[in-house]
């Protein structure tokens, strides 16, 4: 079962603007909090922004693109720009938008943080998954994230904007991208590993 999960999950770019119950947003979350983290020390912290509060943060998101369309129109051309212009705009009628930040209890080395949040947010998008609602996880975010922390009430000195996560039920279906060749090694002796 956690393979067909894993195996159908697909990052969606257009969302029904239908609002999601209440006890789903929250059965989603949950997951969140039971993921490992770093000595287990649950460093996350999320906001489920909806409302003017999600309306808020998109529009911190308006000025991301003009600094990325080059560079997606040279990936994925006009239609790739269209799409994007609509999601940095909008969201892409996602109803639900969840702000990822994670405490910087070591301020000189918060990978470890950051990677329990990470950690945290696969758990929220498998279980959205698992729920019939859509996920995507926006990392471009990170660009606007004093704005974040401020809309957020947070001190951006002392925590650390990780990602934005919007949620919401599919309006389209992606078909599956193509897993890149030779990415996992298995070796049991030095003589195994080749590039």
């Amino acid at each position: 079962m956690i393979n067909e999960i894993i195996e159908s999950r697909r990052s969606i770019r257009k969302f029904k603007t239908d609002p999601i119950p209440a006890d789903v947003i929250e059965r989603i979350m949950e997951s969140a909090i039971w993921a490992p983290s770093a000595m287990n020390r649950q460093v996350w912290k999320f906001f489920v922004l909806t409302g003017e509060m999600r309306d808020r943060l998109a529009l911190l998101h308006n000025t991301i693109l003009e600094g990325m369309e080059e560079k997606i129109r040279e990936r994925y051309g006009e239609e790739g720009v269209a799409i994007r212009r609509n999601l940095y705009t909008n969201f892409a009628g996602a109803p639900v938008a969840v702000v990822c930040f994670t405490e910087l209890q070591d301020p000189e080395n918060p990978h470890s943080d950051i990677v329990s949040v990470a950690l945290a947010s696969e758990n929220l998008v498998l279980q959205a998954h698992s729920m019939g609602v859509g996920a995507l996880t926006m990392t471009s975010s990170r660009t606007v994230k004093d704005e974040i922390s401020f809309l957020c009430g947070l001190d951006s000195n002392k925590m650390e904007l990780v990602m934005v996560i919007l949620l919401g039920y599919p309006d389209e279906a992606p078909e599956p991208s193509a897993r890149r060749k030779k990415r996992v090694i298995y070796a049991s002796e030095p003589g195994d590993i080749k590039n």
